[in-house]
């Protein structure tokens, strides 16, 4: 009977220390997903900053050759209806001024 109890005590102990070391395992295994998680957050959010700012220099870069382009469409028309509006003030005065 002594002796059952005694093993009775030894199998609790080893259940106990068997407890003890799964939760001290599954409290690491925690630690490193957390860990590991912050880690693949910082990486996504930098990659999504590299990307907004890539995306941001590109319509900027879009935006300038727009407006280049547009200032150049403009000077050509203003051009162009300076030149007409000589020649038709001086068909007006060789109308008006035979």
């Amino acid at each position: 009977m002594q002796r059952l109890v005694e093993q009775e005590r030894t199998l609790a102990g080893k259940v106990e220390s068997a407890q003890s070391e799964a939760t001290k395992i599954v409290d690491e295994a925690r630690a490193e997903a957390e860990k590991t998680l912050a880690e693949a957050r910082n990486r996504a959010d930098r990659i999504a900053e590299e990307e907004r700012r890539a995306g941001a220099e590109e319509a900027e870069t879009e935006r300038s050759e727009i407006v280049e382009r547009a200032r150049s469409d403009a000077e050509s028309i203003r051009s162009r209806a300076e030149a007409r509006r000589a020649a038709a003030a001086e068909l007006v005065m060789e109308r008006v001024l035979p």
